[in-house]
């Protein structure tokens, strides 16, 4: 089984299976994860013998938005934007930052520039493609000879 995250809706079907009395690694394969993955779950967000998925589910989600992969400081954030006004590409200022040891994916500047171009930022006029994305066309098959 690949590791994957557990998901609200999971979370009330484990809910549901708990208040029925099913066992754990019962839960577990009709969850479609590892037992162990329960009984975290069910050590962490469980109070007093009763699991609460909306409480776990919110947990869940606040943790991950302060993971540190999360957060860019606004030191290297303002460097990112001083270069791209100097008409860097994300993939130079990514290899550049990368090496000097401080990552930011080239994804997460495109993703960067996009929230500026909503909030009515101009950094989307330094890239250099508009970050167009290629398309390739559909080849149209030769046609079929009649009567063959």
């Amino acid at each position: 089984m690949n590791y994957q995250q557990l998901t609200e809706g999971r979370r009330y079907q484990i809910s549901a299976l708990l208040e029925r009395g099913i066992s754990v690694s019962e839960i577990a394969k009709t969850v479609k994860c590892h037992r162990s993955t329960i009984y975290r779950e069910l050590k962490r967000c469980g109070e007093k013998q009763q699991y609460l998925p909306e409480k776990a589910h919110q947990l869940s989600v606040a943790k991950r938005q302060q993971a540190d992969k999360y957060r860019i400081p606004q030191q290297r954030v303002d460097f990112i934007e001083f270069l791209l006004t100097n008409d860097w590409s994300p993939e130079q200022i990514s290899n550049v930052l990368t090496r000097a040891g401080a990552k930011v994916s080239h994804e997460w500047i495109y993703r960067f520039v996009a929230r500026n171009k909503q909030q009515g930022g101009k950094l989307f006029r330094h890239l250099r493609q508009g970050h167009k994305r290629y398309r390739r066309g559909k080849k149209e098959k030769a046609p079929a000879i009649k009567n063959a």
